[in-house]
């Protein structure tokens, strides 16, 4: 029998070192007979760019980014002779990496939990393929900076880059939950009572320990600085609970934020300290392997790459890896469609038609609402069975995964009918804390727009493949029918969401959506054509944003100077960026930088620079913490007329249903079930919307809960008791808590007349709580002016009028209706009677 191993033993031959003449030399499986055009380009590129410390390649969500890394990881093993780490974000992926290497006959290695790092990878003979948890952690196989032993390599591949940052930032977060240490939970939020109390916190701090509110509060920095030592003694006697975590802050605590939730007390670095990990930090080669995503920046935050790998990615023009995907939204067709309408399609495909049907929600709480009809993940563990189901085509579904907007890869018919339910949203404690103290900010519309980009990539994977994608819920539908969160995904969404808006809005029945729906499962000629032609003439190429690449590097520069103790330097960059840059930032955004600003300066020392820095974060950003000494209030500016208020914020969307969408999410929040938070926070957004100005400002006592100006300088200064029961009458205190709010008004608007109104479930107060001037607003009237207001902007955006003509509309429907600003308050307001 012919050796053939031992006669390509005896062939001696120089290893090739250019990744595509590697590729030819290998063996092909099945299937694949050469690299797509966009692989070749790419992997040309990096070539020539070898030698840069980093690297990001971008390519489309199934256009064979593994076989681009394998490729590269074994031309830096065929040039450097050392060793090469192939990281992922799941131990999924792990074993498809390690199938595809085999498949090539690459060698590659996996790491294995309790045993010593393999021999062949030490050696520079194989790849190893690890997961990122692997790596970073605080008992790290690797080493950690200031241990002996340490594991160097040539080059580290980050695959799915983009789908790592909340991995890599959970292996440095240490979450003390209150469920398995109730005492350490309790214990260390004790130590900062006193802070919140200051900051008039401490009642919604209560809350949350009860478990009755769902926020997440972050500990004021300075009382974070104050307790290190506190913090530090009271963890240690716990550190072998959390010993992958606690080697890594326990040095850097004041480099991390508190945070606080019903379920646990939180500690996380502002930026990940993947510093402490020399395999990573030090390696000459990182390689950052992401899907065509609209905004890296991320990558920089998280892995303190270096911006030019940023503004110079490799990536190729070609629309390999765009999958064929019809994205239909049922809130905007001309029918109302139901849950059950929706569980009917999803059934349909899975048991008649034959094919996978996946829902993606954001959260278990989410997930429990479709338990009736589908099978829902729990658990990793089950995840990949669930997983591995569909891919084997064992199972059709349905099933659920909640918060599963990447790492999970269903092709072929695995999945032909996705299901996105609801806007993507966070769910560990930093993701929902950042969300709310950004709130309408663009980098959590970013962060939104990606989720959105991977969930809808689940489905469908690579050329040849094919998926319907239904975004189900008027928060998801509102979301992407508004320009400003449009402009935020890449082009090739884009260009499939703009076809489906257009099929969406020709779409009458549910007879007809399935009919539409069944065109994709029959690979109709028409839809197929239709799809790639529209789809090559929208997709642009991606334009890079730069101020956004500045932005991150500058927040990672000066943690990092944090970190080296130049402090003064820190804060002079921060400062220099935000002065240089007024125009480009949104106010969040720079209040939260000022507020870095400020944290800096308190480690320094500097407290009064610190408190001067975080009165101006707070002007800018009421979200942040509040700082010892408010800074002086910001009068709103005079409301512009009615009208063209309601026009300019309909012409923010590109398809007008959407900001109906908005509307209903709303009024949802307005009535006495909520909490007090989201209750006032759509009594604002709501007069925003039937174009008043609105605030909210209740400061220790001072101002009201939600303050509406009118057009006509009037303005409705309004307490809001809102989950007051019906039975119970307005109290003189209650009463007093208005006129108060209604002294500081006039004091702040000299010239406006004021009108004092509390929320309240009926018009009944106490016999010594009467005052002639206050008014009652009912949750009866409440309802009766958001019935006013749909049908008004109902009329508006149906209309398909241009925006010029369509003030002249709003003003011409405003002038038979209550909502009109100078009715408003003889419509829906009412005096209040003595309770006998």
């Amino acid at each position: 029998m012919v050796d053939f191993k031992k006669l390509r033993s005896q062939k001696t031959k120089r290893k090739s070192i250019d990744p595509t003449e590697i590729f030819r030399r290998l063996p092909k499986p099945p299937g694949i007979n050469d690299l797509f055009t966009s692989q070749t380009e790419i992997l040309q590129a990096w070539y020539e760019r070898r030698n840069e410390q980093d690297t990001v390649l971008k390519l489309h969500t199934g256009g064979g980014k593994t076989l681009v890394g394998l490729l590269i990881a074994q031309s830096t093993l065929n040039e450097l002779s050392e060793p090469v780490l192939y990281l992922t974000p799941t131990t999924q992926l792990v074993q498809q990496t390690l199938e595809k290497a085999e498949d090539m006959g690459i060698p590659a290695v996996a790491y294995k939990s309790g045993q010593p790092l393999d021999e062949d990878f030490k050696n520079g003979k194989a790849i190893m393929v690890a997961t990122y948890k692997a790596l970073f952690n605080g008992k790290s196989k690797f080493g950690i900076r200031g241990e002996v032993n340490r594991q160097e390599v040539s080059a580290v591949i980050l695959d799915d880059a983009h789908s790592a940052f909340s991995v890599v930032r959970d292996s440095f977060t240490l979450d003390v939950v209150a469920r398995d240490n109730y005492e350490r939970y309790t214990g260390l939020i004790d130590l900062f009572r006193k802070a919140f109390k200051d900051t008039e916190k401490l009642g919604t701090l209560e809350d949350i320990v009860e478990g009755s509110d769902y926020s997440v509060l972050e500990v004021p920095y300075w009382a974070w600085h104050e307790q290190l030592d506190a913090v530090r003694e009271q963890l240690r006697s716990d550190s072998k609970k959390y010993a992958l975590v606690w080697p890594l802050l326990r040095d850097q605590l004041h480099q991390c934020h508190a945070l606080i939730s019903r379920e646990s007390f939180t500690i996380t670095p502002m930026l990940p300290l993947v510093n402490a990990f020399p395999t990573f930090f030090e390696a000459p080669r990182r390689i950052y392997m992401s899907a065509t995503i609209a905004d890296d920046s991320e990558i920089i935050r998280t892995f303190d790459a270096k911006p030019d790998a940023l503004k110079r990615p490799l990536k190729s023009r070609s629309l390999a890896g765009i999958s064929e995907r019809m994205i239909l939204i049922p809130e905007l067709m001309k029918f109302k469609s139901s849950r059950e309408e929706i569980d009917k399609l999803i059934a349909w495909t899975a048991q008649k038609k034959n094919l996978g049907a996946v829902v993606l929600v954001s959260s278990d709480e989410a997930a429990k609402k479709w338990s009736d009809v589908a099978t829902v993940a729990k658990g990793s563990e089950e995840v990949e069975r669930l997983v591995n189901q569909l891919q084997e085509e064992q199972i059709r579904g349905p099933v659920v995964f909640a918060n599963r907007y990447d790492g999970i890869d269903l092709p072929g018919d695995s999945c032909r009918m996705l299901v996105m339910n609801g806007l993507p949203s966070g769910t560990s404690n930093y993701e929902l804390f950042r969300a709310s103290t950004l709130y309408g900010a663009t980098s959590i519309t970013r962060m939104i727009a990606q989720r959105i980009e991977q969930g809808i990539g689940r489905g469908a994977r690579g050329a040849g493949d094919h998926c319907v994608v239904l975004l189900v819920g008027s928060d998801i539908s509102a979301w992407v029918a508004k320009d400003a969160n449009f402009r935020f995904l890449t082009s090739a969404t884009r260009a499939q969401l703009d076809m489906g808006i257009e099929m969406s809005k020709e779409v009458v029945s549910l007879k007809d959506l399935s009919a539409t729906i069944q065109r994709s499962y029959d690979r109709d000629k028409d839809w197929t054509e239709y799809h790639a032609e529209t789809l090559a003439e929208l997709v642009d190429e991606e334009e890079i944003n730069e101020f956004h690449i500045l932005q991150a590097s500058v927040e990672r520069k000066a943690i990092n100077l944090l970190n080296d103790g130049y402090y003064e330097l820190a804060i002079a960059r921060l400062e220099q960026f935000l002065n240089s840059n007024k125009n480009n930032l949104d106010a969040q955004m720079r209040g939260w930088i000022e507020q870095l600003s400020a944290r800096i300066a308190d480690k320094w020392g500097n407290k009064e620079r610190a408190q001067d820095l975080q009165r101006q974060a707070y002007a800018n950003n009421r979200n942040l913490v509040r700082p010892k000494v408010l800074p002086p209030y910001r009068p709103l500016s005079i409301p512009v007329p009615q009208a063209k208020a309601i026009v300019e914020q309909i012409g923010t969307y590109r398809l007008r249903q959407g900001y109906l969408q908005s509307f209903e999410e709303v009024v949802a929040n307005l009535h006495h079930d909520v909490s007090a938070n989201r209750f006032e926070e759509a009594l604002s957004t709501f007069a925003t919307m039937i174009g008043l100005s609105s605030d909210r400002y209740d400061i220790q006592g001072e101002g009201p809960d939600v303050l509406w100006l009118l057009p006509d300088k009037v303005g409705l200064v309004i307490e809001a008791k809102s989950r007051k029961k019906s039975k119970n009458p307005l109290t003189k205190e209650q009463h007093g808590q208005l006129l108060v709010a209604a002294e500081w008004f006039e004091n702040k608007y000299p010239d406006y007349e004021c009108v004092r109104v509390s929320v309240h479930p009926k018009n009944q107060a106490t016999r010594s709580a009467i005052a002639g001037e206050s008014h009652a607003l009912t949750f009866e009237k409440i309802a009766s002016m958001v019935s006013d207001a749909r049908s008004l902007l109902t009329s508006l955006c149906e209309s398909q009028l241009d925006m010029e003509n369509l003030e002249s509309e709003c003003n011409r429907l405003l002038a038979t209706s209550n909502l009109r600003s100078d009715r408003i308050t003889n419509q829906y307001l009412v005096q209040f009677s003595s309770q006998e």
